[in-house]
């Protein structure tokens, strides 16, 4: 296969292993109440923005999350559930385990159109992202 996309529906057989449930991953701002691609961000170069990933425990299906950003910027991990991350290193995709509350802190330097979702491929192509906008 050359391009496309691999998963396009609710992933029947892959949740049959798991779960009775069809599952259907989402990113949800909750001071919008917006899911995936329905979510709408603007930032400004210069920005550095606080981000609370919040995994929650009692969902259908709990799970580790390596949540992605692309090419906006670069984020620090600032905490992991209230404890101060002692290594503070550049990066562009953090592990949320489940349960998980994780802070970050994006420094927004790249203007353009981008994704930001999770990097577990089938979440991904069942919804779990959004895109965002930098303005110059």
């Amino acid at each position: 296969m050359t391009g496309g996309i691999e998963w396009e529906d609710d992933m029947v057989d892959v949740n049959r292993i798991t779960t009775p449930a069809n599952m259907r991953w989402k990113l949800v701002d909750r001071s919008t109440g917006e899911e995936n691609h329905a979510i709408d961000w603007h930032f400004k170069v210069g920005d550095q923005v606080k981000i609370r990933l919040v995994n929650e425990m009692d969902s259908d299906h709990p799970m580790h999350h390596p949540f992605h950003i692309h090419g906006a910027g670069r984020f620090l991990v600032m905490s992991r559930d209230g404890t101060v991350e002692p290594n503070l290193v550049w990066k562009d995709t953090v592990l949320v385990r489940t349960g998980e509350t994780v802070d970050i802190l994006l420094d927004v330097t790249n203007p353009g159109l981008w994704m930001a979702h999770c990097h577990i491929a089938e979440h991904h192509e069942s919804g779990m992202m959004f895109s965002f906008t930098v303005d110059p």
